[in-house]
């Protein structure tokens, strides 16, 4: 029971498939109808579908009915019965149809021949049957007609299902045609257009109406038409050309690059291309271009130093700007370790921030000392950023400078302020005594100008002198202390 009810349902599936079911009538099938009922000398002929809850009359012949409920219906035992022919001499006298209202009533049925409607797949989706009032039997030759116009009718099934199929897949195509962004079109062997997408008039501003008839070879652009020729020949000979390309002129004047695959037809000649506008792609390929060589002018001679470390510190890469800011070439660089380079007293903290780089995305690693080919230390500041996850790179990229002049004009700088310091410290004790001791004085000459002898005003004026020389001598010490300016090189 249940592979019967899986088999109905397949059945039924396949009904659906044919798209035959509520259709308008169809001449061609109403002659086989008239043919059949002539052939049995009957007054009815009808082809049938039945799905699960009727019987469908896809043509009629002597009787004015669409359709019938599925219990009222002879045929559906062909289907139940799973057999090729059904022959019911008088329906009156046999018990499956005795009391059907069919019978009955008007047609008044009594004699019933049915053929299976079979498909190729084997399903059954009806009759091809003749009914007549009266009981009567059929030859073996009527019997023969019937079935060759049974396989006749499911003939014209499969012809008009493929048809559809063919129509709906045409549809797509015209959709996929109408619709596409690149430009569809096929060529005759003469290079003619003849048809042309609709996408031509946004891309080469020419409708299709306009390229249809012309020779494509019109539209290219005069320095691209021998390469194009030449790609032709190929594509007639028999070769697939895919990405070939050219420019095409626009209706305005201006060039559009094009991208073409295109293949010949065997036997009727015909080309069918695809053409797509690159111009946006040229564009991107224009800017990347130039950021190639933007990237390179900087990398090659620019002044930084571009490397590129593995985990361990390792150079796998070094840009050329190596020679000239450490005097060593960007080859000896490869398979050594930056550390070998590196100040001893700097590698400790290098390290350290060296290991903060693989965790973070960037450092900036402090000013340390590196040395260059001639064995001298110069000072380097460098921003380390993490690019292990980039496949192109897959390393630590190190953007490096050399700042030993700022560096070293620092530490001149710090070294004379903490001199100043100094002097402004112990000047200010020196000096600050012998000043003491002239406003002492001042104000003895000013408080006892009239008390004091020759002798001691000559000592007055003694310790005056002296005082005054001493601050003298502090400002020339100072003088000459701040006028010995630091050389930066000489420091360290």
């Amino acid at each position: 029971m249940a592979n019967s009810r899986i088999d109905n349902n397949r059945r039924i599936r396949t009904l659906e498939s044919y798209e035959l079911m509520d259709t308008l009538p169809e001449s061609v099938y109403d002659e086989i109808t008239k043919l059949a009922a002539a052939i049995c000398n009957t007054p009815i002929g009808l082809i049938t579908l039945i799905d699960n809850k009727r019987q469908y009359f896809k043509s009629f012949h002597g009787i004015d009915l669409n359709e019938i409920p599925l219990e009222h219906s002879f045929c559906q035992y062909i289907i139940k019965d799973d057999v090729d022919v059904l022959i019911v001499e008088d329906a009156k006298k046999d018990a499956r149809f005795a009391d059907n209202p069919m019978v009955q009533n008007a047609p008044n049925v009594s004699f019933y021949a049915g053929v299976s409607l079979t498909t190729p797949l084997g399903f059954r989706l009806g009759a091809l049957c003749v009914i007549d009032d009266r009981p009567k039997k059929l030859s073996e030759i009527q019997i023969n007609g019937l079935q060759t116009l049974a396989k006749q009718v499911v003939q014209l099934f499969e012809f008009r299902k493929t048809k559809k199929e063919i129509e709906k897949k045409n549809l797509a195509l015209e959709k996929i045609f109408d619709t596409s962004l690149d430009i569809i079109c096929t060529l005759d062997e003469d290079g003619i257009f003849r048809t042309v997408s609709k996408a031509s008039e946004k891309i080469w501003g020419y409708s299709p109406d306009e390229l249809i008839g012309k020779n494509y070879i019109d539209f290219v652009y005069h320095e691209d038409r021998f390469a194009t020729l030449k790609s032709e020949k190929l594509v007639i000979s028999g070769e697939q050309e895919t990405n070939f390309e050219n420019k095409y002129v626009h209706k305005n004047g201006s060039l559009i690059p094009m991208l073409w695959s295109s293949k010949s037809s065997t036997g009727d000649g015909i080309v069918y291309c695809v053409a797509k506008d690159i111009t946006e792609k040229k564009k991107a390929q224009h800017y990347l271009e130039q950021s190639e060589r933007r990237f390179k002018t900087l990398v090659q001679e620019g002044s930084d130093l571009i490397g590129i470390l593995d985990l361990e510190a390792n150079y796998n890469y070094v840009s050329p700007t190596s020679l000239k800011v450490l005097q060593i070439a960007p080859e000896e660089f490869i398979g050594t370790n930056a550390f070998d380079y590196i100040h001893p007293e700097d590698q400790e903290s290098v390290f350290k921030q060296f290991k903060d780089a693989i965790e973070k995305s960037q450092v900036i690693i402090e000013p340390f000392r590196f040395k260059n080919k001639e064995g001298n230390w110069r000072w380097i500041e460098t921003i380390a950023t993490n690019q292990i996850k980039e496949p192109s790179i897959n390393g630590i990229v190190t953007n490096s400078r050399d700042v030993t002049d700022r560096v070293l004009y620092l530490k001149a700088i710090k070294k004379q302020n903490s001199k100043l310091k100094e002097i402004a410290w112990t000047q200010s004790h020196i000096v600050r005594a012998p000043v003491a001791r002239l406003m002492g004085l001042i104000d003895l000459i000013r408080n006892e100008k009239n008390i004091l002898d020759s002798e001691e005003k000559e000592q007055v004026l003694n310790f005056i002198f002296q005082s005054a020389d001493e601050i003298d001598t502090v400002i020339k010490q100072t003088v000459q202390k701040t006028a010995n300016a630091i050389d930066p090189k000489e420091i360290k």
